[in-house]
């Protein structure tokens, strides 16, 4: 770490911990879950997905790599979605969910995999020739796979309950 670094690995730092200690108040509260409004943030993540992709789209193996990224952003978001206990009220009716704690535990490994992986590929761009651009591409297509398939995974889960007599 250079010495004019420092404010950027605080701030990273002090986000980090700001998200970790949201998570941490909302840990193990129940909370009402609408079917109807969980596309909403996939779809608005996809379409400024798009748009950069739009904007600045990578050539050649660049488009491999994102969908690398997008596939294995997928099976991350399908298996935090898994780990949402999902529950019917049962004088309501009403769908309710839960992150366990594997969840935040979860969330934790992929943020410090991120770090580490960054730190990898800052450290051997020069060898694999991917460049900035296309690094911040293939993390911005892990973040729409995260998205979209945590959020089916539970849509699909509370539509099943749902329709239980």
């Amino acid at each position: 770490m250079q010495q004019h670094d420092w404010p950027y690995y605080a701030f990273a730092g002090a986000c980090f911990a700001l998200a970790i200690a949201i998570r941490i108040r909302q840990f193990g509260r129940t909370q009402r879950l609408r079917l109807g409004t969980l596309w909403i943030v996939p779809a608005i993540f996809l379409m400024l997905a798009a748009t950069i992709f739009t904007a600045f789209p990578p050539s050649g193996l660049g488009w491999l790599w994102i969908g690398l990224g997008l596939i294995a952003g997928s099976a991350v978001g399908w298996q935090r979605g898994r780990l949402v206990e999902i529950s019917v009220d049962s004088e309501t009716g009403r769908l309710n969910q839960r992150s366990s704690p594997a969840a935040l535990l979860f969330i934790g490994v992929l943020i410090a995999i991120r770090w580490v992986l960054l730190y990898l590929v800052e450290l051997s761009d020069a060898r694999w020739h991917l460049g900035a651009m296309l690094v911040s591409g293939i993390f911005i297509a892990f973040a729409a796979g995260v998205l979209s398939a945590y959020r089916a995974e539970i849509f699909l889960r509370g539509r099943r309950l749902s329709r239980r007599p």
